[in-house]
Parts: C-alpha cells; sequence; structure tokens
C-alpha cells in the first residue's frame, strides 16, 4: 500500500511539472548534397567571400570540393585537391594531398585555412590555389607547444576559427582543452568591399576632396545668384543718409530692395560678401 502511494505521489508530481516548448512556423528542411550518391562523406561547409561557390570538407576522404550555387540536387560538385586520399602534399591546390582535415575557416580575403587533423599542421589555400604549411610544419607531432608558429604542435583533434576584424586565427584544441591563437598576416585581413576602398583613402585624399566638392557647389550656387546681386549696364550704386526714409536700389534685373537706414545695401549684403570670399577662395 505503501509503495502504490510513493508511486501515485510520484506520479503526481512529475505531471505538474511543466515544460515550455515553443515551436516556430515556416521553414523547410531540403537535402541538397546526398554523400551516398556522390561516393563522399561531407563533414563541413563553408561560404567563401566572393566566390560563387560552396567550399566542401570530406573528412573521410580527405578531399576538399567546391559545390555551385544554386544548391539543389542537380548542383555541380567539383573536387579540386588531388585525387590521392591521404598524405602531405603542399603546392597547387590540385596536387595537394591532406590527412583527415577536421575543419575549416576563411579569412576577410578569401584565403582557407584547414585544420589538417592527421598531419597536425595547419594549412592555407591562398586565393591563387597554392597550399601552404602555416603553423605545425617542422614538428608534425602531437603537443601543446606555443612559440614560432612552425614548431608549434598541436593534438590530434582541433577546429579553426578566423575573427577577421581581429584579424586572428583560433585553435580550438580538444585535446589539450585549450584555445590557441594565431596573428594573422595584415594584408590576408583587408576586405575589398567599397567602404574599405573608401577609407583606404586616408584623411589628407578625403580633406582635399571635401574642399575641392564645397568650391565647386560655391561656384555653382554663386552663378545662380550672381545675376540677382551684381549690377549691370547703367545701373549705378545710389548711396543714402541715415534717415529712415524707403528707397529703391535698381540692379541688372530690376530687383527692388527696401531698405531703411544705411550706409551702402551692398557693403551690408552678407550673402553677397559671402560669396564674394568664396569665389576669390576658388
Amino acid at each position: 500500500m505503501a509503495s502504490l502511494f510513493s508511486w501515485i505521489t510520484l506520479f503526481v508530481l512529475f505531471c505538474s511539472v511543466s515544460s515550455e516548448l515553443i515551436l516556430e512556423e515556416g521553414y523547410t528542411v531540403t537535402t541538397v548534397i546526398d554523400g551516398h550518391k556522390l561516393n563522399i562523406n561531407p563533414h563541413s561547409v563553408l561560404a567563401r567571400p566572393g566566390s560563387s561557390d560552396l567550399l566542401l570538407l570530406d573528412f573521410s576522404n580527405s578531399h576538399l570540393y567546391t559545390v555551385s550555387f544554386p544548391l539543389s540536387n542537380e548542383s555541380e560538385v567539383k573536387r579540386i585537391s588531388s585525387e590521392e586520399k591521404l598524405g602531405y602534399r603542399d603546392g597547387k591546390l590540385g596536387l595537394a594531398r591532406f590527412n583527415k582535415p577536421r575543419s575549416f575557416a576563411v579569412d576577410g580575403k578569401g584565403n582557407v585555412y584547414v585544420a589538417d587533423r592527421g598531419n597536425h599542421v595547419i594549412r592555407k589555400i591562398s586565393t591563387s590555389g597554392t597550399v601552404s604549411t602555416i603553423a605545425g610544419g617542422l614538428s608534425k607531432a602531437i603537443g601543446k607547444k606555443d612559440g614560432p608558429a612552425q614548431n608549434a604542435t598541436f593534438a590530434d583533434d582541433f577546429e579553426l576559427a578566423v575573427v577577421a576584424e581581429r584579424c586572428i586565427l583560433l585553435v580550438v584544441d580538444h585535446g589539450s582543452q585549450s584555445v590557441r591563437l594565431i596573428d594573422l598576416k595584415p594584408e590576408d585581413c583587408t576586405t575589398t568591399s567599397p567602404s574599405a576602398q573608401i577609407f583606404g583613402l586616408g584623411a589628407v585624399t578625403v580633406w582635399t576632396l571635401g574642399l575641392g566638392l564645397s568650391c565647386f557647389l560655391g561656384l555653382f550656387v554663386g552663378i545662380l545668384v550672381r545675376p540677382y546681386i551684381i549690377p549691370h549696364g547703367d545701373s549705378t550704386l545710389i548711396r543714402f543718409s541715415k534717415k529712415g526714409k524707403p528707397c529703391l536700389i535698381n540692379l541688372g534685373k530690376q530687383v527692388a530692395i527696401l531698405c531703411f537706414g544705411i550706409r551702402s545695401a551692398i557693403a551690408n549684403f552678407k550673402l553677397y560678401t559671402l560669396l564674394q570670399k568664396l569665389f576669390y577662395c576658388c
């Protein structure tokens, strides 16, 4: 009886614990790459800046592929690494060999960094298609040694991530339970975006362009308002006494200006003085 009571109590407590589940609709899942049909084992994919293809990493066969956009079952999958499976060879990408690459990352310029797990090194695929070793090339052993990149050692399970804004490559070393940091070359962190090109002009150039633009704008405005300010033909400049009598000034376009108690309407015309200085400046 006591046992039954305990089970009933446990059931009531279990039912009283509510769990919140939020289901958001509007998404669809579609298979665009079937590894069984293509005889590949996709492990990681990466969008390369400035490229119309998707980069695919086959961990089991140690191959790299490109997949054309738009992604579908009809997308072209092309192998870009060597036909040979396992190995260690730098040089042209079509002849390069990897050994169980597990992860890759891309910098702002489009260079790809590969975590070559089997060779315990970090490889780089440049935008020109050349493969090189940037870390672990002299040691090629398991470990956790810091220092010059070519003498450093890594575990047999690590992943990569690029922080383009900081120009660094992070190594998540699972074997040593640590995160390592590699400073990338400054030239590999620059982008070719329009904003980068504008800011790359420098402060002096931007200042010069701004000055030239302001002069051109002032000249344009001056040409538009010049006929209404500068007298033409037989127009004469009329001076007046300090008495507050209404008066007319005859300009080139017969523009009447009502003024009171001024020595010279033109001399005190701030707009005219400002434009005159602008003409002399430009």
